[in-house]
Formats: C-alpha cells, structure tokens, sequence
C-alpha cells in the first residue's frame, strides 16, 4: 500500500481508529472529524475493502414508523380487526350490519375478517361470525405495542417485540406489497470499527502527506501540488452498473405464455374486469346460495355501479337451469332465481367468466380458446396467495373432446409454462364441470402447490350458452406457474418494488419455448 493510495476521507477516519482503537460507527461520527453520513459510509467502504480496518461488531436494528395507511388507521383510534372482533364478542354476527359503520370502509371491513378467519379469532357458520378466542388477540397486542408507542411519539424497534406482533408488523410493512403502506421498516446496520496492522502502517506512512486527487488551476497557481503526493487511480475496480429500462420479468413471462398459446392455434377471450354475477357465477351453474359468492370472498362494488346484462333468452334459460334443470334434464338447485342478484356488479372473482361469455357468442365448433384474466378474491397474503391475481383459463369444444385431451393439455402447461419437473392431477368437484380435476405441482421449496382446476363443462352450462358439443376448460393460477418458471419461492415478490430483487429474476426461454425433456 503506498502513501498516494489513500484518500482524505480515509485518512480522517484511519486517523480517528488508529488513536482511538475499537469504536462504534456513533462514535465515529460523533468524535471524528468526518463532516457527514455519507463521507462516513464511504470511507468505511473503501477501507473495508483495502483491509485497512475491519468489522468486529456489528448491531442491525429495524425501526417500525406508521406510513400513509397506518396513519389513516390510527385516525379512527383503533384498527379494523380490533374492532371487528369486539363487535362480534358483544353479539353481532352479521358482517353487513358492521359494515355500515361508517369507521372503516366496506374493504377494510372484509379484510379484517379474512385476517381473523386466519387467525382463527373468528369463525363463520350458518349463524354467521362468532368469537372463537378470548382476551388479548394478537391484533390487540399490535396495537398496543406498535400503534399506541408511535401515537406517542415513542421509538419502536421490531427486535423488541414480541414473535407474533413482529411478525404481523413484518407482514404490513410495504416489503412485498404494492398496496398502501400500514407500517414502513427501516432497517439499518451499525458497525463497530477497528484498524488492521496494515491499516496502521499505511497511516503512518501518509499522516504527514498532503495527497491530491484532482488537479485544478487553483493548486497549478500556488505551486501546492510540488510538495504533495498525486493519489494513485486504480483502473482494476469494476465500473458501475448502468441498468437499462426493461420490461418486468412477470410481464415477460405473461407474454411468453400468450405467444405460446397463439402458436398453439387458441385465439385470446377478452371481458371486462368489473362483472355481472350472472356471467361470473349463475351462468357457471354456482347457485345463488354458494359460500364462495359470500361477501368476504368476492369483492362487490358499490351501489349504484352497473354492468351490461345478458340478452333475455340467455337470461330466461340459465335462470330455469338454476330452477328445474331447464332442458337439460337435471333437477337444478331448487330454488327461486333472483333477478336483482344476478345483475349485481363485482370484481371478476375467477376467469372462467370468460369461458361463460365466449359459449354464448356462438363459438367456432371446433374451437379452441385462452384468457389471461385478473382476477379478485378475499385472500389472506402468503407464500402463495395474493388478492389480486392472474388466471390462464381456456376451453376447448367441439365433437370427440373428453377428459384425455384435457390431461394432455395440462402436462403440456405443467412442463412447459412452469417448467415443472413433477406434477400430479387429484380428482375434485366444482359446480360449472364433471368430471373435475385440480393440476398440483412441485416447488422446490415450497412442496406440492395447487396449480388449478379443470374439467369437463356440465350440460347446465353449455346448453343455456347454446353450446351442444363437449367442452373441456381449465383454469389455473398464472402467478404460482410464475413461481416455478422464474425460480421464486414466494408469490408476493412478483410485486415487489425492490428494483435490485426484480434485476435477479429471469425468465428461461428454453423452458418457457421448447418444454423439458421426458
């Protein structure tokens, strides 16, 4: 190491370790003659890498502030599932009825109750909510030791709390989500600081050396530069990487699976994203009194917002299929069809409305066809859930078309758009298909993950849409696929804003293209 080698911002901190020996980075910037943050960091990274100091302690703390939603929240003095639960512990058991509390509005509503059915605080039956725990929940604890501390002006380190009240304010941190922020986690790391033998050496033998690491007309003038030292340039340090604009890799594997379907002869089925329950559910034969059409498992928009409805005919036949069994020669499900709720408006809560809505514009036969839907649902957040979501959904119809074509048709996006190494089909039931089969494959990490359903459509779908052939149809979750294909082990990070997290994930085009072999 020679004297031109170091510059004054590592001088002044070498200095300040070579008196003073070990210290905190505090320290440092308090006691030493750094003029800020920043030149701080910067010589500590210089150095480290030199090893002219080294790290003999480090302290990483994770400061928990409110962000804009939290902020909201508090405004009301207590969080939704706070006052979720404690309604339901003093006898109200009807999720409508809470909700025209004006406190929170209709989704932060529904949302706590998707948080407290997973925390198993709450419980819904025949009777409606019930309380299934008493006490301090988790969600008390939260806002006890997370809102009420900052409220006050007070410090919250997320290694002070407890595991469970950590763990939630993890969860609401903006890390993995694209929604507004209920928490923001700023984590820094401390490091305490000591000279090497060569560290000192080197300061010894530049501690009287004035170094120059720029030549200006000022120094040239007043002959400055005759009595010091020009500081070496090494050309070995690697350049800065310049990233340039790129589409997101999830996007990436959106495309690549759409070019792949279209190579495939499907043509693309297209709808809107704000549907009519008649095309999202009744006219997959879903009766009207079905759990997944509850409140807290679809999203319903608000009074007043209308989608266009089904002409008469198509109307008039689903609504006798969902009655009698229409001409299909089944029973039905036995009751009165309600207009007014077929006609009201939610987010699409499953891509098959695609299918619906493709069988009743009178389709090519032989035909076959792909949808790239978003979709929404109440889903509590997790490895592999999200709220918002893509579907791959497709039918197939024409004569001759049974379960075996579809088998081979679910290997093929099993192998091909995941690039799975192993998968499994397992037999399961919906109301719109028989028979029906959910497609499960291997994450590395993760296990067996549900991929999606499939089937083969019910006469009480087709025969109403005016569909007289069979039709196979499928719909699977695009982003667990995603997973597989770009090496994830959780669904959450194809959201996240980490620019650094998105530059490391890669979509392999060999796999997506041409499939694995066997």
């Amino acid at each position: 190491m020679e004297q031109r080698d170091l510059h004054p911002l590592e001088k002044m901190l070498l200095g300040y370790l070579v008196e003073h020996g070990s210290a905190s980075e505090e320290r440092i910037r308090e006691e030493s003659e750094l003029p800020d943050e920043g030149s701080y960091r910067r010589a500590a990274q210089w150095l480290l890498s030199r090893g002219l100091v080294r790290e003999t302690g480090r302290r990483e703390t994770a400061e928990v502030r409110l962000g804009p939603l939290g902020e909201e929240l508090a405004s009301a003095g207590t969080i939704p599932e706070v006052a979720l639960l404690e309604k339901v512990r003093a006898g109200e058991t009807d999720l409508r009825r809470i909700q025209e509390d004006g406190i929170f509005d209709r989704a932060r509503w529904g949302s706590a109750l998707g948080a407290l059915l997973g925390s198993g605080d709450l419980r819904k039956g025949p009777e409606g909510l019930s309380a299934e725990s008493e006490g301090e929940s988790v969600f008390h604890r939260y806002w006890n030791l997370v809102y009420r501390p900052l409220l006050d002006g007070e410090t919250v380190l997320l290694e002070e709390l407890p595991e469970d009240v950590a763990a939630l304010a993890e969860d609401r941190s903006p890390k993995r989500s694209k929604r507004k922020a209920e928490l923001e986690v700023h984590r820094e790391a401390s490091l305490t600081l000591e000279a090497t033998d060569e560290g000192r050496e080197a300061y010894r033998a530049s501690a009287d050396v004035t170094t120059i690491g720029s030549l200006s007309p000022e120094i040239l003038r007043s002959g400055e530069w005759r009595d010091a030292r020009f500081r070496r340039y090494r050309v070995d340090i690697p350049p800065a990487r310049i990233h340039t604009g790129a589409l997101h890799p999830y996007r990436q594997f959106l495309d690549r699976v759409r070019s792949r379907f279209v190579a495939l002869g499907f043509s693309e089925m297209r709808g809107p994203l704000a549907e009519s329950e008649f095309w999202n559910n009744d006219a997959l034969f879903m009766p009207q009194f079905h759990p997944a059409r509850d409140i807290h498992d679809v999203y319903y928009l608000e009074e007043g917002c209308s989608v266009e409805p089904p002409d008469d005919g198509t109307y008039g036949r689903v609504a006798a299929v969902h009655e009698d069994g229409g001409d299909t020669r089944g029973r039905g499900w036995g009751y009165t069809f309600s207009r007014s709720q077929a006609l009201r408006a939610v987010m699409r809560s499953q891509g098959t409305s695609l299918s619906a809505r493709t069988l009743a514009s009178n389709p090519d036969v032989p035909g076959k066809y792909f949808g790239m839907a978003r979709c929404f649902r109440y889903d509590q957040v997790d490895a592999t859930h999200l709220p918002d979501f893509f579907q791959i959904e497709g039918i197939v119809l024409g004569e001759g078309i049974g379960l075996t074509h579809l088998m081979g048709l679910l290997r093929l996006f099993a192998v091909e758009i995941a690039g799975a190494e192993d998968y499994k089909f397992l037999p399961a039931y919906f109301p719109f298909t028989e028979p029906s089969v959910e497609m499960h494959v291997r994450h590395p990490k993760l296990g067996w993950v549900e991929g999606g359903g499939a089937g083969l459509f019910r006469p009480e779908v087709c025969r109403p849409l005016g569909v007289d052939v069979p039709v196979i149809a499928w719909g699977l979750g695009l982003d667990r696929l995603a997973m597989l294909a770009l090496g994830l082990d959780d669904i959450r990070d194809l959201v996240t804003p980490e620019l650094s997290r998105l530059r490391e994930m890669t979509v392999r085009p060999d796999e997506l293209l041409r499939g694995r072999e066997g």
